[in-house]
């Protein structure tokens, strides 16, 4: 109970916000091309800065970006090759896209906030633990991971605008 004492506020204020915006997502919903791309930056600048945060005042900052940026451009090559979600459209006319229902950006936003989180009491509990390059490559590939995983999703949904014949409106809908 003593060290839920010393976590900031903000921390759970994140926490709070991110539950917010990931049961927001799993109501369907039509949004315009800059909010799509929003979250998704907002995810990447996320995992990104906590690397930087993680290994700037070390020798491994170098290998953790690299870590990052490969993982990330892995998951997002191997994953957006595939299909748009179902149910996912893009409206020329209205200039809207159609985002189904889900709940995996829910699941990922606490997968981020836990590892972040994780790392944090790692390093006010257990100083210099996750100090070596191993750490950096692999606490700085699950982000990559993570931000691959949004990215190929925004991808999948951006081929519709590009490429409408991919993938029909869900006719359920």
């Amino acid at each position: 109970m003593q060290t839920l004492q010393h976590i900031p506020l903000w921390v759970f204020a994140l926490l709070i916000g991110l539950i917010a915006l990931g049961l927001m997502q799993t109501r369907r919903r039509l949004i315009r091309l800059p909010r799509l791309l929003g979250l998704n930056i907002g995810l990447t600048v996320f995992t990104l800065a906590g690397v930087v945060q993680q290994w700037l005042p070390t020798p491994w900052l170098t290998w953790g970006l690299l870590s990052w940026a490969i993982a990330c451009a892995i998951l997002t090559y191997a994953l957006s090759a595939l299909n748009p979600p179902l149910g996912a459209h893009w409206d020329a006319e209205t200039r809207l896209f159609t985002i189904p229902a889900s709940w995996l950006p829910l699941a990922l936003f606490m997968g981020v906030f836990a590892c972040k989180f994780a790392v944090g009491m790692i390093n006010a509990t257990l100083p210099g633990e996750l100090s070596g390059w191993g750490s950096a490559i692999g606490v700085s590939a699950l982000y990559g991971l993570f931000s691959g995983l949004f990215n190929a999703q925004t991808w999948r949904i951006l081929k519709l605008k590009y490429r409408p014949s991919v993938h029909a409106p869900d006719s359920a809908n």
